[in-house]
């Protein structure tokens, strides 16, 4: 495409929002975080000192939030904000403030699952009005607590958590997939349905890990009052069953990925893959860890030179060609890397005429003229 076709593109398809790069919106929601924080914890500090209930403090901490929310709306259709750093840090406090002060007003015994339970109404409220990726993260955050939390209360709970956990992220994958698939052109809510698809799969995955079910089983015994703490995890029930999950669950990722042209499911798969063989390394050590890693990262770099030289031709609708969102296609566009320099500015010939002195303070011009 033209420049002259792209500045055509830009004036019929303007693009009213006010966005910045990845770095500059971390920095801007770091900023707009700590001065909403700073605005709260002075009065939020002489209200503890003043009143010590929890009930007046989390009034004041929904007050607190529903005031960033209108202040934060009306700054974003303002400003037209979006994924700014600075409406993302508005959504974030307000969410935190209103989940906060509500559970302030819930019993002191209720468990975490139940408070997790309550808060994701709130939740996925705020997601759905505002489509907040980070928010999408706490809604998944907190139901996956309240599922394992809820596991943890019941005597089979312990034996039935890898399985259910499995259940549950299939079944969060395939609703999220389900919901694209409907609303192939809606938009809004991508980035968050992307994020639940891949926390479903990584979860998927780790459940049926044999190394994450043996660790996390043997944490779990250590925190019985009273069991004696061991330097190694206890071997779990039916080994040979998460030995299996451990490479085919990936594999499935794996094939899945190169069968649909699914991006996501290659990285998955080829992690989980990587995560499979670490797992062997870790409980049957056939080589010095120095050496496999040594080893592995040889075979990895050797895999990839491969597949990118075999994918220079497209075969089988895999090509290792740059797309249009990869950087890479800057620097082998000739004409993208003359607009690069053009853009730069040109080189300043040195000024015979530029003389230094008559100012004071030495005549170096630290205050006079040069």
């Amino acid at each position: 495409m033209s420049d002259e076709q792209i500045t055509a593109a830009r004036k019929a398809y303007p693009v009213g929002f006010r966005q910045t790069n990845g770095f500059l919106e971390i920095g801007l929601f770091l900023f707009t975080t700590v001065a909403i924080l700073a605005c709260y914890l002075l009065p939020a500090s002489i209200l503890s000192v003043i009143l010590d209930d929890s009930n007046t403090y989390g009034l004041f901490n929904i007050v607190f939030g529903i005031g960033i929310g209108i202040i934060g709306h009306s700054l974003i259709n303002s400003r037209f904000l979006f994924r700014n750093g600075i409406d993302n840090a508005f959504v974030v406090t307000l969410t935190g403030f209103l989940a906060f002060g509500f559970n302030q007003f819930l019993p002191d015994d209720l468990s975490i699952a139940m408070h997790c339970l309550y808060t994701l109404p709130l939740l996925l409220l705020v997601l759905w009005y505002y489509g907040d990726t980070l928010i999408a993260f706490f809604c998944l955050a907190a139901f996956y607590t309240f599922v394992f939390d809820s596991l943890l209360k019941v005597s089979w709970g312990k034996d039935a958590l890898p399985f259910v956990m499995m259940a549950v992220s299939l079944a969060i994958y395939i609703a999220m997939k389900q919901i694209i698939n409907r609303n192939s052109k809606q938009v809004y809510y991508a980035d968050a349905l992307n994020l639940a698809q891949w926390i479903s799969l990584i979860i998927l995955a780790a459940s049926g890990n044999y190394f994450v079910v043996r660790e996390l089983n043997g944490l779990l015994l250590e925190s019985i009052p009273g069991r004696p703490i061991t330097k190694d995890a206890p071997e779990i029930a039916l080994p040979a069953l998460f030995w299996v999950l451990t490479f085919v669950i990936p594999a499935i990722y794996l094939w899945q990925g190169l069968t649909k042209k699914n991006r996501m499911l290659i990285i998955l798969g080829s992690l989980g893959i990587i995560a499979a063989f670490m797992t062997i390394h870790e409980y049957v050590m056939l080589l010095p860890l120095n050496v496999a890693l040594t080893t592995g990262g040889l075979a990895l770099i050797g895999f990839a030179i491969i597949g990118i030289r075999y994918l220079a031709t497209p075969r089988h609708n895999f090509t290792d060609i740059p797309d249009d969102d990869s950087p890479n296609e800057m620097f082998i566009n000739i004409a993208s890397i003359a607009a690069v320099q053009a853009t730069s500015g040109s080189l300043h010939p040195p000024k015979d005429n530029l003389q230094f002195g008559d100012g004071n303070f030495g005549g170096a011009g630290s205050e006079g003229k040069y």
